[in-house]
């Protein structure tokens, strides 16, 4: 049995179809909390630690929705993650379409001068971005929120519209 090029072009470009169909799928995939931060603060008393989480407009429960924010001991965390003294634990609260942030201060039991590793788990189809900020200059750092592997998907993405204009091409050319 053989298939015309046309028709082989035809069944790639559906199957290329299916493909990111389901790539997009896995990356929508109904989400838990993930870790959307994940960095190393020195803390000052005179700046303190302040940790901002940016909500979309779609949470779907905005009453219990929240970031849990956990602070370790920065020298214990870098050495085993899985031992590391827990410092803090809070949860910040989300507001629909808002930022809502929260400092820590001395009065957390955060000491002048440690260093700390700030980690926050948020629900990524509802926090869009987290900033940790210690007053450092340049502040801390942005992280996406969404949690999907953009990275990975447009590559394959791209790959796959590169595979159909191809397609099509060659469908074109058998037309002449």
């Amino acid at each position: 049995m053989s298939f015309s090029d046309t028709t082989k072009a035809v069944l790639g470009i559906a199957l290329l179809t299916i493909l990111l169909a389901s790539f997009l799928a896995i990356g929508t995939a109904a989400a838990d909390n993930e870790e959307l931060a994940n960095e190393s603060v020195t803390f000052d008393n005179e700046s303190n630690v302040t940790v901002s989480v940016d909500w979309n407009e779609s949470i779907d429960d905005v009453d219990n929705a929240s970031a849990d924010v956990s602070v370790y001991n920065g020298t214990e965390y870098d050495d085993d993650p899985a031992n590391a003294t827990e410092v803090l634990t809070d949860e910040i609260d989300a507001e629909e379409n808002e930022t809502t942030e929260t400092e820590y201060t001395e009065d957390d039991d955060l000491e002048d001068g440690e260093e700390y590793r700030v980690l926050v788990d948020a629900d990524d189809t509802e926090a869009d971005d987290v900033t940790i900020d210690d007053g450092s200059v340049g502040g801390g750092g942005w992280f996406g929120g969404d949690g999907s592997n953009e990275g990975g998907s447009a590559i394959a993405g791209l790959a796959i519209i590169t595979l159909a204009i191809g397609a099509a091409w060659k469908i074109k050319g058998d037309d002449r």
